[in-house]
């Protein structure tokens, strides 16, 4: 879905940002990164005869040095996140110490460490789980958070046209995370 709507936002555009997408599937094997570079592509083939903007594949273990490096390149200018509420969000608070904008929903983990006025937050709602999705863990009749990509793709356009203005947010929500978040504050917390 994020990589759709970032194509749909950016398709034909000039001088359009470039995405560098973070991930992997169930493994960093290589099969596992043909893998996502093959619905890349199916992606792509959506929008035939259209200029697309850049997607880079980041795909396996960074160190926390490479992950710091990354995030504080002067060219990695936010971060986008179209969680499904999978969790806790460790690189959504790695990258909230950072002062620079996040586009993420306001919903689930994440709202233990994001103050929703100092993001880009995106609305959606909960729907069921894919039925390919299902599994031991993701189970039958349960539901799972979808960004209103309507809404997304006019949040990504509103950041780069308003970005002094986020990267403020952004840096009152720096603020908050490392008062409140770094190993000796959460150590406080469990003492």
């Amino acid at each position: 879905g994020a990589i759709h709507c970032f194509f749909h936002t950016f398709k034909n555009k000039k001088n359009a940002p470039a995405l560098i997408l973070k991930t992997s599937g169930a493994t960093y094997s290589v099969v596992d990164r043909i893998e996502i570079e093959s619905r890349i592509e199916q992606i792509k083939d959506l929008f035939p005869n259209t200029k697309l903007p850049s997607i880079y594949l980041l795909h396996g273990d960074l160190t926390n040095e490479e992950m710091n490096a990354l995030y504080n390149h002067p060219k990695i200018k936010a971060m986008i996140s179209f969680t499904k509420a999978e969790g806790f969000g460790r690189p959504l608070l790695e990258f909230s110490s950072i002062g620079k904008p996040i586009i993420a929903p306001y919903y689930s983990g994440q709202t233990d460490f994001l103050k929703q006025e100092f993001i880009c937050e995106l609305p959606g709602q909960l729907t069921p789980i894919c039925k390919s999705a299902q599994n031991e863990f993701l189970i039958k009749n349960a539901k799972w958070f979808s960004v209103n990509y309507k809404y997304a793709s006019q949040m990504l356009n509103d950041v780069i046209k308003n970005y002094k203005k986020w990267r403020e947010l952004a840096k009152r929500q720096r603020y908050f995370s490392r008062s409140n978040f770094t190993k000796q504050q959460i150590s406080k917390v469990y003492k």
